[in-house]
């Protein structure tokens, strides 16, 4: 199970911070068995060369129509153009579409999807805006992997008592966006509990991307019992299982010993036939590689 781990970019972001390029890193993890790979927002990408590519690429999608740009993506993305070169003349941005293609080449082999922080669980203070957000990140998601699209939303910033139904009408009307781009649409439990937020996907029409590191405190008590997460869940509501490990240090750099019981969740995907990815989420450090091979190898052991 473990030998296919993927992980989530944001380990890289030390390495960024110190000058290292976004399209080199996962061409060396590819090459390292790590094929799917969720491309998380943050301050690390946005500061990156890929992270200046994403800005250009969402001010140019104002001038495709969502078909067009669809389309473009397809293109890209068609081992044909892929091999032989797209003819970016055909575009309206020649020199970025060039971008977006040699980058297409090197994430050749690879299962890429779009992660970012957005507040689903409250209500919008502008609905437009919020829809022009969603819209394009689904753009972007798609972009990244025409074949297997998948966005996921990640709630850091809502607290306290949680109102269901705005939450549900929030993922529904997200849900429901570009029909046209197919998408898996998922949101991670982050601060609120597993079982709720799978609940709420459930109910919204949304896949759950599991990380059962979020569900301990700092104190090792739980926002709710694993087994009680175990014990609602079905195997086709997820979409994604995240792994990190965290102490009272908080979360470690690599996966060791510590509060997450591997083992344990390594055997309910097992006996549920959970086909979903599997993302190792590590604190960075400026040695993410060593650190996502350690940690393999210390899965592969449970």
């Amino acid at each position: 199970m473990f030998e296919r781990l993927g992980i989530v970019t944001n380990i890289w972001a030390k390495e960024i911070e110190n000058g290292a390029r976004f399209d080199d890193l996962m061409v060396e993890f590819g090459a390292n068995g790590f094929r799917d790979m969720e491309v998380r927002e943050g301050d690390y990408l946005r500061n990156s060369e890929f992270g200046n590519l994403i800005q250009k690429l969402e001010a140019a999608m104002l001038d495709y129509t969502d078909a067009e740009f669809k389309a473009l993506c397809d293109v890209v993305w068609d081992n044909t153009a892929v091999n032989d070169g797209f003819d970016t003349d055909k575009t309206k941005h020649p020199a970025l579409f060039k971008e977006i293609a040699d980058f297409a080449r090197k994430a050749a082999g690879l299962t890429l999807s779009y992660a970012m922080s957005h507040p689903w669980l409250s209500a919008p203070s502008d609905s437009e805006a919020d829809t022009q957000k969603i819209v394009i990140a689904k753009k972007l998601a798609y972009l990244l992997c025409p074949s297997r699209a998948r966005l996921r939303l990640v709630d850091l910033d809502t607290e306290g008592k949680i109102d269901e139904n705005v939450a549900i009408a929030n993922l529904k009307r997200h849900a429901s966006l570009l029909p046209e781009y197919p998408m898996i649409f998922a949101v991670e439990n982050a601060r609120q509990s597993a079982t709720l937020t799978l609940k709420l996907a459930v109910t919204g029409g949304a896949k759950l991307t599991y990380d059962e590191t979020n569900t301990y405190r700092a104190d090792r008590t739980t926002l709710n019992p694993p087994e009680e997460f175990w014990g609602n869940v079905k195997m086709e509501d997820l979409t994604s299982v995240h792994f990190k490990q965290k102490t009272e240090a908080g979360v470690l750099s690599e996966v060791g010993d510590g509060y997450v019981n591997f083992k344990a969740i390594k055997q309910h995907l097992l006996s549920g036939k959970y086909t979903g990815d599997l993302l190792l989420e590590n604190a960075p450090t400026i040695h993410s590689l060593v650190n996502a091979l350690n940690s393999r190898e210390y899965l592969l052991e449970c």
